[in-house]
């Protein structure tokens, strides 16, 4: 099969057993191939095979096809820039680095992000933490225990002690707040809001709920007259050999002050 060189021309020369020179490329006339000769090799290697990006073409132990590059079966495909990166369209790797050639916000990834291995990796470090995280799923499962939200309120964590919303609960019991003043820091109370009206604008109980009372009045959150044993049903002996009883058993308390 005859070929041609890109400085001078051969013919009728057999690209089975000739060697190109190395470094000299030369066109198959026959096939239309590009090939590159190494001194050593017989009819060189071939680097297009002609007819189309569709073609394969053999470089070495790599394939390109169309705009495709295959590495053998089970082997690496390894690219390497010497004392530089290198750079996939935007994306630059840098030894283990990854990052963006461009202004973009960052690297985006169309799939879910998977370790390969179980309770291994990290996202993060003591000292290289990301900034904010974002969930759009409302659940964020730690260790098998979930923390939801309905994308409202704030919980804040600190070394003091952790902040809860107005309304936050134990299981379904409301937590008890504590009042404000000096005389009541440090005992339960309940917040009662008061709406104040001038005779002119009247509200419906919904735009009452809505909105914040105008006044806000602290009533105590237990009733501290009704002993504990004889609530929790138990017997409870006085000095002078009578029993205990309270006398709110069956009565109603509304407030008290």
């Amino acid at each position: 099969m005859a070929f041609r060189k890109l400085v001078g021309s051969y013919k009728d020369y057999n690209l089975s057993t000739h060697i190109l020179e190395d470094g000299y490329l030369a066109v198959d006339v026959d096939t239309g191939s590009l090939r590159l000769g190494d001194g050593t090799t017989a009819g060189g290697t071939v680097i297009n095979t002609g007819g189309g990006g569709g073609s394969s073409a053999s470089l070495g132990d790599l394939s390109a096809i169309g705009s495709t590059i295959s590495a053998p079966s089970n082997a690496d495909l390894t690219l390497v820039s010497s004392n530089g990166n290198v750079v996939i369209e935007g994306i630059r790797v840098a030894g283990t680095t990854i990052s963006t050639e461009d202004s973009s916000a960052g690297i985006e990834i169309s799939g879910n992000l998977i370790p390969s291995q179980d309770g291994v990796f990290q996202l993060g470090s003591a000292s290289r933490r990301w900034q904010t995280l974002y969930v759009a799923a409302e659940t964020i499962d730690l260790g098998g225990a979930t923390i939801k939200s309905d994308g409202s309120g704030a919980l804040t964590i600190a070394a003091t002690g952790a902040t809860l919303p107005i309304g936050s609960k134990v299981a379904t019991q409301p937590i008890s707040l504590l009042g404000k003043t000096n005389a009541t820091s440090k005992r339960p109370v309940e917040l009662v809001p008061i709406f104040v009206s001038d005779g002119t604008t009247s509200f419906t109980d919904a735009e009452l709920l809505d909105k914040d009372g105008d006044l806000e009045l602290e009533f105590n959150a237990t009733v501290e007259e009704v002993p504990v044993y004889t609530e929790a049903n138990q017997t409870f002996t006085l000095a002078n050999g009578s029993s205990l009883q309270t006398q709110y058993a069956n009565s109603v308390t509304l407030f008290q002050f």
